[in-house]
């Protein structure tokens, strides 16, 4: 009983969250001036844990990310995300997500579902940005995805699978974002807290990022969505052109819970990876990010795979 009441304070502080969102949003929107074309290309996030901007309004975002990492309590395994984010406005953007793994030498397993919703604070662009951010969480006992760190302590599988398959890790996600541009470099910072829903307890965690767009991204963004969506071929650099390439460091760990907060370095997982995007098109990019775990709670290594497509006016096409 008291779990179903928890998950349905959640589901309710979702509903609060994404109405206030949109008042917010409507009021904003008729003042606002027509959105930045550098916005639109820097807001799809290059990181695969920290969140910056909201998406362009009227786009969607399709990912797919798969993520090898070697374990170091239990065997290695693969996890991977179906994510899908739409921009109801310029300030407001709700997102989707699915996910699962496969345990070498187990079979595959799913992992659960996510639902989030965030929220530039402020309309007009400033030295710090604002986000809010929150997000439930309905997954098992199995689901090993690092879309965050929190906590102490490492999240390898070490029980046996079919049990943590049937054991519900429902939680609610928030996030305080800021993030500032300087043109083509975005630097950003993510505050977790992630609130079990059956015990109300409170790990911490945080993500941070900077990021240098690829200067093709850029040659898009100046010639505006129209110019996006058919620019000419002759515009674009070769297929293995360094134009293509975007660069940046993306570091991810735990600040403790409700009975100790800060850095604990030997019982808290800390990682740190080079992360790279290609632009194959102006639609299409490729995401790898190697990545180190610092700590001895930490997976030695996980490479960080993903494939994302943009598509902008999906209602006006």
């Amino acid at each position: 009983m008291r779990r179903n009441l928890k998950f349905r304070v959640a589901v309710a502080v979702l509903i609060v969250f994404g109405m206030t969102s949109a008042a917010w949003a409507q009021a904003d929107q008729a003042q606002m001036p027509a959105q930045p074309p550098e916005m639109a290309a820097m807001a799809m996030a290059p990181y695969f844990t920290a969140i910056n901007r909201p998406m362009p309004q009227d786009t969607m975002m399709v990912m797919l990310l798969s993520d090898f990492q070697s374990a170091r309590a239990s065997s290695d395994f693969l996890t991977g995300m179906g994510m899908v984010q739409y921009g109801l406005t310029p300030r407001w953007t709700v997102g989707f997500m699915v996910e699962g793994q496969k345990i070498v030498g187990l079979p595959a397993t799913y992992g659960g579902v996510r639902v989030g919703s965030y929220l530039r604070l402020f309309p007009h662009e400033r030295l710090l940005n604002v986000t809010a951010y929150g997000e439930y969480e309905g997954l098992n006992g199995a689901s090993l995805y690092k879309m965050e760190v929190s906590g102490f302590g490492g999240e390898d599988l070490t029980g046996p699978l079919a049990a943590a398959r049937r054991t519900p890790v429902r939680t609610f996600e928030q996030r305080a974002i800021l993030y500032h541009d300087w043109g083509r470099v975005n630097l950003t910072f993510n505050f977790i807290n992630e609130t079990a829903l059956d015990s109300g307890e409170n790990d911490f965690g945080y993500t941070w990022g900077v990021f240098r767009q690829a200067a093709f991204g850029a040659m898009a963004a100046d010639q505006g969505p129209a110019g996006m969506a058919g620019m000419p071929s002759t515009h674009a650099p070769p297929a293995f052109s360094l134009q293509r390439l975007g660069y940046g460091l993306e570091m991810i760990g735990a600040l403790g819970n409700t009975h100790q907060f800060g850095f604990d370095w030997p019982r808290e997982q800390q990682y740190l990876g080079a992360v790279f995007n290609y632009a194959i098109s102006t639609r299409w990019t490729a995401h790898v990010e190697p990545t180190f775990g610092l700590s001895r709670v930490s997976d030695p290594f996980v490479l960080r795979m993903g494939l994302g497509c943009s598509i902008d006016h999906l209602r006006h096409r």
